[in-house]
């Protein structure tokens, strides 16, 4: 079996599918190519892959599951994402499509540790604001300096 280091690519197809199978219970290729936007021939050469590495189960022309280890990995890529996400709407107060296309980018980029700092900043900071200590327009006026 392979090395299961992953690049952004192959975070990506397994955050969709992921997502899919929330949504859907399965995911296909055809759904994960327009998850994406990517064509069929490149999800299946990530699938190959993702398969290589013990995290998916696929099969050509069936249904794509997640292994144990494969659903353990998106669900940390996907709670990095939106952790990263409500950071960016919430604090940064960025408009959500923007928030989401940053969250993606970033999601790749941090550590677990980083991640679990951003999260208790997030805290404190919403736990500053509910008790009065910085109003909403004192934050706002803060952050677009």
């Amino acid at each position: 079996m392979k090395k299961k280091s992953l690049t952004s690519s192959l975070e990506d197809y397994l955050e969709a599918i992921f997502i899919l199978e929330k949504k859907h219970r399965v995911a296909r290729v055809k759904d994960i190519a327009a998850h994406l936007n990517v064509q069929m021939p490149s999800v299946t050469g990530a699938l190959r892959n993702l398969r290589e590495k013990g995290l998916v189960v696929y099969e050509k022309n069936s249904y794509i599951n997640l292994t144990q280890e494969g659903l353990e990995k998106a669900e940390r890529i996907a709670g990095r994402h939106d952790l990263l996400k409500g950071f960016l709407e919430k604090v940064l107060a960025l408009d959500e499509v923007r928030a989401d296309e940053e969250a993606c980018r970033i999601e790749h980029a941090i550590s677990q540790d980083t991640a679990k700092r951003l999260e208790n900043l997030m805290g404190f900071i919403d736990e500053t604001r509910k008790n009065g200590n910085m109003s909403d327009a004192d934050w706002s006026r803060l952050i677009n300096r």
